[in-house]
């Protein structure tokens, strides 16, 4: 790459994040929990002033009624490099109870510089990484540079991490990294630590775990038939000890409080409206005035494991690059429509590798990331950031429009068609849900609709890539014969 476009690449990328960092917050001035900003700054906090085994468990110091800490230890550490930085610039920012709630000008700059650089440190050379190592697009420059400019400008990511407020930039770095790595034999064993640290940062990416694992076991540890001892181990002992490494300060205390702080099963099948089959079904069946939680949580380990069932066999049966990759997509859709407890924001989750077959299926790849950001719209009225979303939403339209004319010789009329129709469809539902007041007695009618529409579009998608991954696993190379 021309050094002066990557460095416009790059300038570009930062500017646009640093637009979407001038608006509002999660919980920007809505005491007394005041968002997901509030509970960033809480856990900068906790770590510094609390000993390590204090963490994650209630006592009176440690409320975990407000914001406790609830993502692996790796956040944990980096909540605590932040917050020991944040100390020594004023301690009043992290003071012990009295600084819940702080929201002064000169914090709030601290807190938007922490995302910047975890950007620049993680996420920004993985999209650099996979434009250079990705081995699905190695010949094709267009196809490249389409994966790179998704990556850099996904808006999605954007808003999340520098409107509403996290860090996912980081797990997503570190498992973009991993993913193609994987797929290059001689690096195997760096692409695993790397997803166990994304792991250990947080636990969402449990949805790309078993796809890694199937891949890794299929492509590198069997051998016409037979099992392929030393990779095999060797894969386990590198995660094990990374697991050990960041793991041994508090397995000597508790290490069932982080766990059970981790997967929070008293909280329910869900909480906000979320575009996944449970929340989009209980509009028909009142899952949760009918069943309790235990049998509900079950319910949901059965759905989701039948689910992911038919994509991890096929990876296994041929672990080609591409058919990981829609492997990749398939399994981190499923855990977001039929699992437990799911949040709007991980949709990211099955867009990561959406992103590396956004050459391979453009028509496809494009409306589904655009859907995504449709499914999380009502949190961006939540989060007073209608205005960049639509910004930046009509901006990534433009982009994608570019690309599926440059591509346009893997494009389908009917699946365009279909998916410009789709997303269509749903505009009236986001215009009446910032003008119209809903009926007294359904006050979330736009928000449930919404919701209902993305569910819908995503299962038809979940279907249309399994078929993708079908084809992909019954395809046989031509073998030419040759003649003496």
């Amino acid at each position: 790459m021309d050094y002066l476009l990557f460095l416009g690449l790059l300038s570009s990328a930062i500017a646009m994040r640093w637009i979407v960092a001038r608006y509002p917050y999660s919980g920007y001035n809505k005491p007394p929990m005041f968002g997901d900003f509030e509970a960033q700054r809480h856990w900068m906090e906790v770590t510094i002033n609390l000993p390590i085994n204090e963490w994650y468990q209630n006592s009176s110091l440690n409320n975990l009624t407000y914001w406790g800490l609830d993502y692996p230890l790796l956040t944990a550490y980096h909540s605590y490099i932040c917050g020991w930085i944040s100390n020594k610039i004023n301690p009043i920012w992290c003071a012990l109870k009295e600084s819940h709630g702080h929201e002064s000008s000169s914090h709030k700059l601290f807190m938007r510089y922490t995302v910047f650089i975890a950007d620049l440190l993680i996420y920004y050379p993985a999209a650099f990484y996979v434009y250079r190592s990705d081995l699905l697009n190695k010949n094709v420059a267009t196809k490249k540079f389409t994966v790179l400019l998704t990556n850099l400008f996904y808006p999605l990511l954007i808003l999340i991490d520098h409107g509403h407020f996290q860090y996912n930039s980081i797990s997503l770095g570190l498992a973009l990294i991993a993913f193609v790595m994987a797929t290059q034999k001689n690096l195997i064993l760096v692409s695993a630590i790397l997803f166990t640290l994304s792991l250990n940062y947080k636990q969402m990416e449990l949805y790309h775990a078993i796809p890694i694992f199937v891949y890794l076991l299929s492509a590198y540890c069997f051998e016409e038939r037979k099992i392929k001892l030393k990779t095999f181990l060797s894969l386990g002992l590198v995660v094990i000890v990374t697991f050990f490494i960041i793991w041994i300060p508090v397995l000597r205390h508790n290490p069932l409080a982080v766990i059970k702080r981790l997967f929070p099963f008293d909280r329910g099948l869900y909480e906000d409206k979320v575009a996944n089959f449970w929340c989009t079904i209980n509009l028909i069946v009142k899952l949760r005035s009918k069943f309790n939680h235990e049998t509900l949580a079950k319910l949901c380990l059965l759905t989701t494991s039948l689910s992911i069932l038919p994509s991890c066999f096929m990876l296994f049966r041929r672990p080609t690059v591409r058919n990981f990759y829609i492997s990749l997509f398939n399994v981190s859709l499923c855990f977001y429509l039929f699992s437990f407890q799911v949040h709007e924001k991980t949709i990211l989750l099955p867009c990561l590798p959406l992103i590396l077959l956004s050459a391979t299926y453009p028509v496809e790849c494009f409306a589904f990331l655009q859907f995504a950001m449709i499914s999380v719209f009502p949190l961006m009225i939540k989060d007073n950031l209608v205005f960049i979303f639509w910004i930046t939403f009509m901006g990534f339209s433009i982009l994608a429009l570019q690309r599926l004319y440059i591509h346009l010789n893997q494009i389908s009329l009917i699946q365009l068609c279909f998916s410009i129709l789709c997303i269509t469809i749903t505009f009236p539902l986001l215009i009446a849900a910032i003008y119209i007041q809903p009926p007294i007695h359904y006050p979330d009618l736009w928000i449930v609709l919404i919701s209902a529409c993305s569910c819908i579009y995503f299962l038809i998608i979940l279907i249309q890539f399994h078929i993708y991954q079908f084809k992909e696993t019954t395809y046989k190379p031509l073998q030419i014969k040759k003649t003496n």
